[in-house]
């Protein structure tokens, strides 16, 4: 071999280094330090899978919690709906008997009659002057409890203040849709007052509702009560 050649193996050899690093020593000396900083370079990644690891637990657990509190959420909404929305809405209705006229005084708290189609019987007192009172209706109403808004059912309030009349008034949850006693249209966005059905009372005083036979709502309910 020739001494070119030599001496390009060499140089070769000790990776292009100038002549004042190439003994033998230093050689040695470099590939310590390469092998240093290579384990120097693989430390963070042996470092972050632990630290990965940790970060994929916090998210999975931070997606199990908002997701459990989805599903809550979802499920008391879903229990509120089914409170508020009322029963047999599209049922075709039927006559049910309510009682005698001796179970509701006039001006009594309104009940609430349950079946097919639910409503609130009423018996309105003429002498009741306040604003969510009969407004000079005298006997019984039946308020269907549906609201002509979206369908919600409407609650009496015995104790809701409205316009400084703290005496009960019907008032929608869904909306805020208020009625008074004889269930006109006070407030919100219901289009009409609340619709009635038709009362019979026979020579007995029995009462029985005709919940097939609905009148849609208006200023006009006070009239609609039937006397004993």
């Amino acid at each position: 071999m020739s001494h070119s050649t030599a001496e390009a193996s060499t140089e070769s050899a000790a990776g292009g280094l100038p002549p004042s690093v190439r003994s033998p020593a230093s050689l040695v000396a470099l590939a310590h330090r390469r092998v240093t900083v290579t384990r120097a370079a693989a430390t963070p990644a042996i470092i972050a899978a632990p630290f990965e690891r940790g970060r994929s637990r916090r998210a999975f657990l931070r997606a199990s919690f908002w997701t459990s509190v989805g599903l809550t959420v979802a499920g008391s909404a879903g229990l509120l709906l089914d409170y508020l929305w009322p029963r047999g809405v599209r049922s075709p209705g039927g006559l049910v008997e309510a009682g005698t006229v001796a179970d509701y005084p006039p001006g009594a708290e309104p009940a609430l009659i349950r079946g097919e189609r639910e409503f609130w019987l009423v018996n309105l007192d003429p002498a009741e002057t306040r604003a969510g009172g009969s407004g000079g209706g005298a006997g019984l109403l039946a308020l269907w409890r549906k609201c002509p808004h979206l369908g919600c059912s409407v609650p009496w309030l015995p104790r809701f203040e409205f316009k400084g009349d703290r005496a009960g008034w019907f008032r929608c949850p869904c909306h805020m849709s208020t009625y008074t006693r004889a269930g006109v249209l006070v407030h919100g966005p219901a289009p009409r007052s609340m619709d009635t059905m038709l009362v019979v009372i026979d020579a007995d005083g029995v009462i029985t509702v005709d919940t097939r036979q609905i009148t849609r709502g208006g200023v006009g309910n006070p009239e609609r009560a039937v006397r004993p």
